[in-house]
């Protein structure tokens, strides 16, 4: 009888990361008043973007609206990740970046980590494709590969994840880099029960395709998770300054 193997998604996988978290009036004025003294809330209300933080729309009387975005204890560190980001776009790019208004680890207004920002304008483009025509998200996608080549010529130091500071534990090239993370993936599929002949399969691609990341010999910024969901246009016909990368998924250099 052929045992049942368990699936990659495990209990210890099982975790919600992103913060429940409720939010009053009176807090939201409070955060209001040090971000926009004089202003007023309207409302508070969540956003449904963000797999890790909470994401809320804070919309005021008599001014454009912002973002609050509140981050799970778990992953506190990410707030400072951000801000560092956000300061190696700030001016480099020709596409719109949120600007932080506000930085607060204090917990003396909520019990987390939290930034606001500005709020841009615009649909996510997922949701943009559904209607318009190939022409037109053929567009989309070559003016995303313009606002990726801006990304990555902000050079780096080195290669390596970024942390809080700058990069975590740097890395002395770019295969060194990456075929520690693909290690550490693999070895999390491994003790998630994943399937060992799939691991092995896994492990010799990477082996024999190792040479290919020699190719990036420059560490600079670069965006891993850079796809429709996580860009904004505007209009049905997107203009290169119009679209957004989501801030939070800078993370890796390559």
């Amino acid at each position: 009888m052929t045992q049942a193997r368990k699936p990659y998604i495990g209990k210890a996988m099982a975790v919600t990361l992103k913060p429940t978290v409720a939010i009053s009036d009176a807090q939201a004025q409070a955060i209001v008043d040090r971000v926009a003294p004089g202003r007023r809330l309207r409302h508070l209300a969540a956003l449904l973007s963000g797999e890790i933080s909470a994401v809320f729309e804070i919309a005021l009387t008599d001014r454009p609206p912002l973002v609050l975005k509140v981050y799970p204890e778990a992953l506190h560190w990410k707030m400072r990740k951000e801000m560092l980001v956000a300061g190696l776009l700030d001016g480099r790019t020709s596409v719109p970046v949120p600007r932080i208004l506000q930085a607060d680890d204090s917990k003396s207004l909520i019990a987390l980590n939290f930034v606001v920002m500005t709020r841009l304008d615009g649909e996510s483009v997922l949701g943009l494709e559904q209607r318009l025509e190939r022409s037109q998200i053929l567009a989309i996608y070559e003016q995303m590969g313009r606002a990726l080549r801006e990304i990555h010529r902000i050079a780096m130091d080195s290669f390596g994840y970024i942390g809080t500071d700058g990069i975590v534990t740097p890395s002395t090239s770019n295969r060194a880099y990456m075929l520690s993370r693909f290690e550490r993936k693999l070895g999390g599929f491994d003790q998630f029960g994943g399937n060992p002949a799939l691991a092995a399969r896994l492990r010799s691609y990477v082996e024999r395709s190792a040479v290919l990341l020699d190719g990036c010999t420059r560490p600079s910024l670069c965006h891993y998770d850079f796809h429709t969901g996580n860009v904004l246009a505007v209009g049905d016909r997107p203009r290169a300054d119009s679209l957004l990368p989501d801030l939070e998924k800078y993370a890796m250099l390559s």
